[in-house]
């Protein structure tokens, strides 16, 4: 039956919005811990004695190069023994990440960022989000009550950050690459960076444009999507691992469901979690503990490589989801002219600069270095494309009132019943029952009346059969007699019908009676005559002709 099937439709509409809620932007460093740190800790730990438990937990350089299992040394970062105080402690901070903040043309902050997180001003809200993977990143959150809803659109209006890679901090051993990475996501969602994003360059200036996807799925049995994580499958195991890993986010979005299944499998497995998923109650595994880092090592690779782990039943897609699409476009950045003029701006950058002998002495006078800033400094400029945006609507592809429509055509169309016709059907129905229980108690009545007027009849000294007859004789009419006149009267024809009932009730004993009654009343009683004028009731007639 098509209806039992639970097909659905896609349907795409473009609605437009007055207002739209500038999404979070998330910014991480492609160096993952400063160099200085790194060759700090190189020297620490050789000096200690081989110390493993300082943070990084290698000797030396060619310690670190041995566990890597790639010519290309690609799985290098993994080796990594990083915990989550060193990347807040030895991380890019926010400060020396994000040299300039601008929305809509006005400062996002009233005075420079010099301060640990989270920060939170008026206008703009910073957290951190410390991942193993990509290092110490932080997420920038307008405030929606004050500028966060977007009203107008352009590349004049927008976000833009102007970002400092500190290239000077690049252990090149672990960052073969410079550059930052942003991704664009819901302000409630859980920033899953390592599975998205885009990467940006120093000396560029990037035009990030975004156009807004909705998508709504249908639940079961239409489609298999999960609302939430009170709703998930998931539910139940993080109830028997590790229920406060959702203490400080809650929003369900399928990427990170994947993470949080991943990690409750990783507890189960080696009873520690990742540092970056902030639970409250499970043990981070130790980088420096060979027992845990061999375990998660092992899992990693079992659970990456197989297609049908637990997980991807657990997870499903979220039932609403909200995308961005990203449409990128790069120059060349700044103009040497123009930057001088801007770096006026940030006093407090040049002492960096010559502390750094990022300077040179040009005709006695102290000028940049003009491919320092090419070299660390990019700018990004998020904006939102339009206030249009696609919502994807999943449907029900026949629904019950079609399948109603369906079936009333059908007999409509081959058998000539229609809802009016059904309706008269059931009142007819409904007549001819009425009618039936009416005859119906005519008839007991009658039979009651018959009953008691025989009755009344016996006790006065009359038998049954006695009292019959005499009431079909006193009528005056038999079968074949009735009433003088053109149209017989209705009680004669009533009268003619109960004299058929009796009949049929007489039993030997009545014949027996009748007999004894030819001398009667009834026998000398005068014949009348019949309506053709031909028959007559003979005194000599038995009662069995009559």
């Amino acid at each position: 039956m098509k209806y039992l099937r639970f097909e659905k439709v896609t349907t795409t509409e473009e609605i437009h919005s007055k207002e739209l809620q500038f999404p979070a932007l998330t910014v991480c460093n492609l160096n993952i811990l400063k160099k200085q740190f790194l060759v700090d800790q190189l020297k620490t730990n050789d000096a200690e004695g081989h110390d493993r438990g300082k943070g990084f937990c290698y000797v030396s350089e060619e310690a670190f190069l041995k566990e890597s299992n790639t010519k290309d040394l690609s799985d290098i970062w993994a080796n990594l023994g990083v915990t989550l105080p060193h990347l807040k402690n030895y991380g890019h901070k926010v400060y020396d990440l994000i040299v300039q903040c601008t929305y809509n043309s006005k400062d996002c902050f009233n005075q420079s960022i010099k301060e640990d997180l989270p920060l939170q001003t008026e206008n703009i809200t910073i957290t951190d989000y410390p991942s193993t993977r990509l290092g110490y990143c932080h997420t920038i959150k307008l405030n929606q009550s004050t500028i966060g809803l977007v009203r107008r659109t352009g590349q004049t209006l927008g976000l833009t950050l102007t970002l400092n890679i500190e290239r000077n901090e690049y252990w090149n051993l672990l960052s073969p690459e410079y550059g930052v990475r942003i991704m664009i996501h819901p302000q409630a969602a859980y920033p899953t960076v390592d599975r998205g994003g885009i990467v940006l360059h120093p000396g560029t200036k990037s035009y990030m444009s975004i156009r807004i996807r909705e998508i709504n799925r249908l639940p079961y049995p239409y489609g298999d999507c999960t609302e939430s994580f009170d709703s998930s499958p998931l539910k139940e195991l993080l109830k028997s691992k590790d229920e406060n890993i959702l203490k400080y986010h809650n929003y369900y979005t399928y990427e990170f469901c994947q993470l949080i299944c991943r990690e409750m499998f990783l507890l189960e497995n080696c009873s520690c979690v990742e540092e970056q998923v902030n639970s409250t109650t499970s043990r981070f595994c130790n980088p420096c503990n060979k027992t845990d880092e061999n375990c998660r090592d092992n899992f990693k690779k079992n659970f990456d490589d197989n297609d049908n782990n637990e997980c991807n039943s657990l997870c499903k897609p979220a039932c609403q989801d909200v995308r961005y699409d990203l449409t990128l476009s790069t120059s060349e950045w700044p103009n040497l002219e123009f930057q001088e003029f801007v770096l006026q701006r940030w006093p407090e950058l040049i002492p960096d600069f010559v502390e750094n002998n990022q300077t040179v002495k040009v005709n006695d006078t102290i000028q940049l270095n003009e491919t320092f800033i090419n070299k660390n400094f990019l700018r990004a400029h998020i904006f939102i494309q339009e206030m249009n945006y696609l919502r994807y609507n999943d449907k029900e592809a026949y629904t019950l009132p079609e399948l109603f429509a369906d079936l009333g055509g059908c007999l409509g169309l081959y058998i000539g019943v229609s809802l009016i016709s059904i309706i008269e059907l059931h009142e007819l129905f409904l007549h001819i029952f009425l009618l039936f229980i009416t005859k119906l108690n005519r008839s007991f009545n009658l039979e009651s009346s018959k009953t008691n007027h025989y009755e009344n009849n016996v006790s006065k000294g009359q038998s049954r059969s006695s009292v019959q007859l005499m009431n079909i004789q006193q009528k005056g009419y038999s079968d074949n007699f009735r009433p003088e006149g053109p149209t017989p009267p209705i009680f004669w024809m009533r009268e003619r019908k109960d004299q058929e009932i009796l009949r049929k009730k007489i039993c030997l004993k009545c014949l027996s009676d009748a007999e004894n009654y030819r001398g009667s009343y009834l026998y000398r009683r005068r014949p009348m005559k019949s309506v053709k004028g031909s028959n007559v009731i003979s005194p000599t007639q038995s009662f069995s002709s009559y």
